[in-house]
């Protein structure tokens, strides 16, 4: 199903069908489509006349909705990766090698990425792969710090969450989080680590969260500012 935007631009709609849902509710995903999120027996002629009631709405979203950014576009228009508490310059090269992979030059300062064939799919998974290695070692050093204990650390392509924990101690991290500046990786981390003591949002976490990161609330709202641009990275 597709919607015919005022400029012309034909925008994909995805239609998502809950059993508990009693409205029909219009959102932008991640890929600057349409989501339709609506009871369970309503036909798609419902959904199309609930587009068409909301049109201006709908118009005036697509239109300032941020630009989708390959993660070629967006290493070239910003060369920097985190990890660790740090920014590393990033290079991507060319390798004989069959095996992508990664490695540091100018002291540490710089991320070289090795690949094959320089193209969109490999880098992504290459650079996936780092996420998991850089992540993994920043987790642990904050759960050392702070004398917490989890089970398992995931590192996936979540479609709007930076992480999530769960009740069994299990954490996962969105990928693009290398994408984001020190601070406010951390802060991400930080706040699932803090998790593994207070499962809820109540005062008792945000107290908590507190402790483990001062500058919280500015990091929040620096987050709230760039996730709509960075969450559209490399989504292919």
């Amino acid at each position: 199903m597709d919607f015919l935007s005022a400029n012309g631009q034909i925008v994909p709609v995805e239609i998502r069908r809950r059993k508990n849902t009693r409205y029909l509710r219009l959102t932008l995903g991640y890929k600057n489509q349409i989501v339709a999120s609506v009871p369970w027996h309503t036909s798609e002629r419902s959904v199309g006349k609930f587009m068409e009631k909301q049109r201006i709405w709908l118009d005036a979203q697509l239109s300032k909705a941020p630009r989708i950014y390959t993660l070629t576009e967006w290493l070239s228009l910003h060369p920097q990766i985190t990890a660790s508490g740090d920014v590393f310059e990033v290079r991507i090269e060319a390798t004989r090698s069959f095996q992508a992979n990664y490695t540091f030059d100018r002291g540490g300062a710089v991320l070289i990425l090795r690949l094959s064939e320089v193209d969109e799919a490999s880098l992504i998974q290459l650079l996936r792969r780092f996420a998991k290695d850089a992540l993994t070692c920043r987790v642990a050093y904050y759960a050392k710090h702070y004398g917490l204990s989890y089970r398992l650390l995931s590192v996936r392509d979540q479609s709007s969450r930076w992480g999530s924990c769960s009740a069994r101690r299990c954490i996962s991290l969105n990928w693009r989080l290398i994408l984001l500046r020190p601070e406010l990786q951390d802060y991400i981390i930080l706040h699932e680590l803090a998790h593994l003591t207070e499962m809820n949002h109540g005062k008792g976490f945000w107290k908590l969260l507190d402790q483990y990161d001062p500058e919280r609330i500015r990091h929040e709202v620096a987050i709230d500012k760039v996730s709509a641009e960075l969450m559209r990275v490399a989504r292919l």
